[in-house]
């Protein structure tokens, strides 16, 4: 500390009070499943303008360039933002092997691969054109991108690249500028100065890509524990979306069923436990009882989890792709229903349910199924959510149950409420770490993470009329014995009061008779 030795003023700084906790984001969402192009690792988007720029339309290449399917993603991701989601990660399914598409372009001497930006057959419907800059400039050169998408009969432009150069001190240096393409990259380490290779306006234009294989063809359930590890990284995501192909078409209940309990077990296998698992329940229309199949199926199939909630029936919305007047078509609402939870979090806070008459899913044209009173009877003791209409209302989410609906995290709000907290605190003590394991550590612990509690009592998030009602902290000698402060342990105890939705509001009515 300075010592003063001119008469006035001085400012010291001191540390404040309680540390600050800030709160977790509750409703960055990762969605899992199969994409028409794109990245292969865990991609963050805000839109969906940007997952298409990134990933791709509604189809997906399935055997060579020829053969097409339909994809499930682009509707999740759509409903997802459409119904108040914040952001998402992608994380794009891949089977087979992971080559890329490639295009030799020489010199004479020198060979540069420009190369599919991500594996998978999708890259055959790629072509590049090299060609002189139109400037007349020796040192200069334009490339334009073209390409085929899934079930289209011809090239588009979709990408130019003017006025590059091979020097690597240059603005318009083709590998920087390259590495803005949502099609191609350039692998190639030497410098190079490419020969005309295409004519852009021919038919098809440029010189085409090959040799990718793979990658775009449905993953089967088996394969998901591999491509999940890759989420281990991602700490700020609070949902997760199988967004699989098996989830639109899959061919039987089993497929639908082995997705769904594949990216459940990564779910509960997370050491945080900071995931929960927004997913359907299989379509189950064309049983001769719908409803009673569907609860058969949740009951017995999907692996009963407090950190799963399984909406259903199918929503209908819009097809961009579909044939005649106003196509529509069924599908999952778990992507909806996701957007649906950002939304309620950030108008009510994670402890109020995502259902009732404010969760309306919008984009939804439709229902699958309308569901009756007597017919939700059955699904809701089992924590299967129904969609529904109600008058009034319009299309709704009308359930708020885990597929643990017989212990005491049944509802989802809570469950939730709980993963927020945990993390939040979690991430807020990291400052604690190597301090003194004594009172005073004890009592700076429970000033800080009482102050975040009392915070979240105040926006309402607990049950309780008064604080001490609502939460404690206790972080003292009985929490933290002798030794555990031998093994380099504290222990904080943190409680609180869960605010429970009321599912039954029941009036009661009477007649008052009138007396003369």
């Amino acid at each position: 500390m300075t010592t003063p030795l001119t008469p006035g003023v001085y400012v010291r700084e001191a540390p404040g009070g309680a540390r600050a906790i800030e709160a977790a984001p509750t409703a960055v969402t990762i969605f899992v499943g199969e994409t028409e192009r794109g990245p292969v690792g865990p991609t963050p988007i805000t839109s969906a303008t940007q997952y298409r720029r990134l990933f791709g339309g509604y189809m997906r290449t399935d055997t060579g360039a020829s053969g097409t399917a339909r994809l499930f993603m682009p509707f999740a991701v759509q409903g997802f933002f459409d119904n108040g989601g914040p952001r998402a990660y992608i994380l794009r399914l891949v089977s087979g092997t992971l080559a890329t598409s490639t295009l030799a372009v020489t010199d004479g001497t020198l060979n540069a691969a420009i190369n599919a930006r991500a594996a998978g057959d999708w890259g055959e419907g790629l072509r590049v054109a090299i060609v002189d800059s139109a400037d007349a400039d020796p040192a200069r050169f334009n490339l334009h991108v073209f390409y085929r998408g899934p079930g289209e009969t011809s090239h588009t432009e979709v990408e130019v690249f003017e006025g590059l150069s091979a020097d690597p001190l240059d603005e318009k240096y083709l590998v920087d500028q390259l590495a803005r393409s949502a099609y191609v990259t350039w692998l190639g380490s030497d410098v190079f100065r490419p020969n005309n290779d295409g004519d852009p306006a021919a038919t098809p234009p440029g010189t085409a890509l090959a040799g990718g294989t793979g990658g775009d063809a449905a993953v089967a359930s088996t394969g998901y524990s591999a491509a999940l590890a890759a989420l281990d990284g991602i700490d700020d995501a609070a949902l997760i979306v199988c967004g699989s192909d098996l989830m639109l078409n899959a061919t039987t209940e089993a497929e639908h069923n082995n997705a769904l309990n594949a990216v459940l077990a990564y779910v509960e296998a997370r050491p945080q436990r900071d995931l929960f698992l927004v997913a359907d329940a299989p379509r189950s229309i064309a049983a001769t009882d719908p409803v009673g199949n569907a609860v058969t199926n949740a009951r017995t199939n999907i692996n009963a989890s407090d950190h799963l909630g399984l909406y259903w029936p199918r929503i209908v919305v819009g097809d961009p792709i579909g044939l005649g007047r106003n196509p529509t078509l069924a599908i999952p609402a778990a992507g909806h229903v996701a957007g649906l939870y950002g939304r309620t979090d950030g108008r009510r806070g994670v402890w109020k349910v995502a259902a009732g008459v404010e969760a309306t899913v919008a984009g939804a044209t439709g229902i699958d199924f309308n569901i009756i009173d007597r017919e939700q009877d059955r699904m809701n003791p089992h924590g299967l959510n129904a969609i529904r209409t109600v008058p009034g209302a319009g299309r709704v989410v009308w359930g708020g149950r885990t597929r643990r609906p017989t212990t005491e995290w049944r509802y989802i709000n809570v469950r939730r409420t709980a993963m927020f907290l945990r993390r939040s605190i979690y991430n807020g003590i990291q400052w604690a770490v190597f301090e003194g394991n004594d009172e005073t550590l004890w009592a700076a612990l429970r000033q800080s993470i009482g102050a975040f509690m009392d915070a979240q009592f105040r926006n309402g998030a607990f049950a309780g009329e008064t604080s001490r009602e609502a939460y404690f902290v206790k972080c003292d000698s009985d929490t933290t014995t002798p030794d555990d402060q031998a093994a380099g342990i504290v222990n904080v105890q943190v409680g609180f009061a869960p605010l429970r939705p009321a599912e039954f509001v029941i009036v009661t009515l009477s007649q008052k008779t009138a007396i003369s």
